[in-house]
């Protein structure tokens, strides 16, 4: 062999054993003892690390409870979102006039459904006044000579005679 790779077989074992020295001690374990040793009986005869991992055990589940109401709560929030969204568009949709039926509608809150009902009226009676207004006749022109008559005796009533100044 050269001895650049030699040097090179070194320094990647040299790598390896750096990155990875819990795998090599594992390894060593089973070639002393010959026989595998599991990680929970380490453990137990290993009280400080036994505890460790009792910790780091309650810590997930911990960490998983939080994360759990974290996503609940997310999932609360969108669906509030896209039942805001809902009513909105429905909202839009009986302004325009057109007739929903609102028991389809069930993820709706009732407060929700409340406030379309009542919308719903005011277009509904909104849409019946313009009908009724369209349907009324507009009167009858008046006269002129009425109004005229009536202008020249207010005239008569209020004129008032003027002084004449003297001619000297």
């Amino acid at each position: 062999m050269n001895t650049a790779q030699v040097k090179q077989a070194i320094k990647k074992s040299v790598k390896t054993f750096a990155d990875e020295p819990l795998e090599v001690l594992k390894a060593a374990s089973v070639q002393v003892t010959g026989e595998p040793v599991t990680d929970l009986e380490q453990t137990k005869s290993n009280p400080d690390t036994y505890q460790d991992l009792q910790k780091e055990e309650e810590y997930k589940k911990l960490k998983t409870e939080s994360e759990g109401r974290t996503l609940q709560a997310l999932e609360s929030e969108l669906k509030d979102i896209r039942r805001q969204k809902l009513f909105n568009d429905l909202l839009a949709r009986i302004q325009t006039g057109e007739d929903i039926p609102l028991e389809v509608f069930a993820e709706l809150s009732y407060e929700q459904k409340d406030v379309l009902k009542v919308q719903i009226e005011a277009v509904k009676i909104r849409n019946s006044q313009a009908v009724t207004a369209q349907l009324i006749e507009p009167g009858a022109k008046k006269g002129r000579r009425m109004q005229g008559q009536k202008q020249s005796a207010q005239k008569q009533t209020t004129r008032v005679e003027k002084p004449v100044p003297p001619s000297g």
